[in-house]
């Protein structure tokens, strides 16, 4: 059997990363872990990790990276919380999801925990 692990490391570049602490602590509820890089902790034990490095990719170019998924009991109030913050929203024309571009890049889809 091979499954995908809940453990993610991205890279970002250093000008963002207060703005990234800050979106992911106070509008995804994570908690910050001691490592040697910035890590977050998510309420199922899921983790991801951010390396900031002048090299990562800029935003415009993190749009063609990996996009990951977060799952939530309430996928409006959260896709609330991310338009309030002035989160930019992306725009995908193979379906009417709602995904969001966090700061550093990465992008995001929100679903509800009750979607497969």
């Amino acid at each position: 059997m091979i499954a995908l692990s809940n453990r993610v490391h991205t890279y970002a570049r250093p000008n963002s990363k207060e703005k990234l602490i800050e979106c992911f602590t106070e509008i995804l509820g994570c908690e910050i872990l001691s490592t040697p890089v910035l890590a977050f902790a998510f309420s199922n034990g899921a983790s991801l990790s951010v390396e900031f490095t002048e090299d990562a990719l800029d935003e415009k170019q993190a749009r063609r990276g990996a996009w990951l998924e977060l799952k939530t009991d309430d996928a409006l109030a959260l896709k609330e919380k991310v338009l309030a913050a002035g989160l930019l929203r992306v725009e995908f024309s193979g379906n009417d999801y709602f995904y969001f571009q966090a700061p550093g890049g990465q992008v995001f889809r929100i679903a509800s925990n009750d979607e497969r």
